[in-house]
């Protein structure tokens, strides 16, 4: 009696077991088969059925030439649903018919341009497609010289790196390994009024005012120091990814160059990246950028190494123009310590240009002219 018992009771368990386990087979099927049917946006598989042929990977072009962006597909019509066509991000079209599209490029920024293409198919799957373009400036950059309307005293030891100009003072951050400093002096006398040296391992670059806040960079410590303008008191450590050059502000973000072609945008608050842009003309891209000033939604910058100052939108990255400042120090002022032309700062209210240079014994108020 014990023994059938037992042997109804394993039959019966064994049947409860064999449902569990067909019911979960069920369930896994039907888990695929969800997954299967889930949107595109879920699964995109990657059959590389299709891909960019025009325009080629890396060609280039020059802003406001229209493009035609062409798709091969292996394919038929039928079975392609759509494609979306993106330029720098930005998304152009959708078509339902057809693998190309015309895109104007003239209100495009600079510099390498990645050019995007999704396709989609009848069966759920799709391709993502990219390329990259090159796009140069279609402005030839005015070329322009200058008129010294003033010269003032600039102090011979200071290895000038960054430079503004604010309610009648200069401030000014200087470089060096042991020399570089941030110093508030009068315009007319070159006095230094204050002095905040930098820890000797640093190497002083840009300055920027901003909502009345002095921030200044270093070379390759990837550090930077707020202060307050009128004291000089240390108010916050910053700190960011690549070399520190120039730095200016549009009144919203900061600009930072790093010695290459490219423009950061950097959030004030964390000095965090929000953006970068290339910097152009129409002849490819302009390096070198240092020392920056915003003039009238405009940037000017040093190159590095030359007597030029470039003239670029912040926006585009189109060059406008170049200054060409050769001869600007007079042979009786030279020096065998004397360095490159590094320095530009603006006086908005009274719209004066100064620019100086590094252990120049002068500091120069200019007008710029057409060349």
């Amino acid at each position: 009696m014990m023994k059938l018992v037992e042997c109804r009771k394993l039959i019966f368990y064994f049947a409860i077991g064999f449902i569990f386990l067909t019911g979960c087979g069920n369930s896994s099927q039907t888990d695929a088969k969800h997954k299967h049917e889930g949107t595109v946006s879920e699964v995109i598989p990657s059959p590389n059925d299709s891909r960019i042929i025009a325009p080629l990977r890396d060609s280039e072009f020059v802003t406001g030439d229209k493009l035609e962006l062409v798709i091969e597909s292996q394919r038929s019509t039928e079975e392609i649903d759509s494609v979306v066509f993106f330029a720098d991000g930005k998304k152009l079209q959708i078509l339902k018919e057809g693998l190309s599209y015309t895109w104007d490029s003239n209100n495009s920024r600079v510099g390498k341009i990645s050019l995007r293409a999704q396709v989609f198919y009848s069966d759920g799957t799709a391709d993502n497609l990219q390329t990259v373009i090159i796009l140069k400036s279609d402005i030839v950059p005015q070329l322009y010289t200058y008129r010294v309307i003033n010269s003032f005293p600039h102090d011979v030891n200071a290895f000038t790196q960054g430079l503004v100009y604010s309610n009648g003072y200069l401030y000014e951050s200087t470089g060096q390994y042991g020399e570089s400093s941030l110093r508030k002096v009068k315009l007319e006398t070159a006095e230094v009024l204050r002095n905040i040296s930098l820890d000797r391992e640093l190497f002083g670059e840009g300055l920027c005012i901003f909502e009345g806040r002095l921030y200044q960079i270093t070379w390759k410590n990837r550090v930077g120091f707020v202060y307050d303008k009128e004291t000089l008191r240390l108010i916050n450590k910053i700190y960011y990814q690549t070399e520190g050059w120039g730095l200016t502000t549009d009144g919203n973000k900061l600009l930072m160059s790093d010695g290459s072609h490219y423009l950061y945008f950097l959030d004030p608050l964390y000095f965090t990246e929000i953006s970068r842009i290339e910097i152009y003309d129409h002849n490819g891209p302009v390096a070198n950028l240092n020392e920056l000033e915003m003039i009238n939604g405009l940037v000017y910058a040093n190159i590095f190494g030359t007597d030029d100052i470039a003239i670029f939108s912040p926006e585009t990255g189109k060059v406008h123009g170049y200054i060409d400042l050769s001869g600007i120090l007079s042979p009786q002022f030279r020096h065998r310590q004397l360095d490159v032309l590094n320095g530009i700062a603006w006086d908005e209210e009274n719209n004066r240009l100064f620019v100086t240079g590094k252990y120049w014994p002068r500091l120069f108020e200019i007008e710029i002219r057409p060349k």
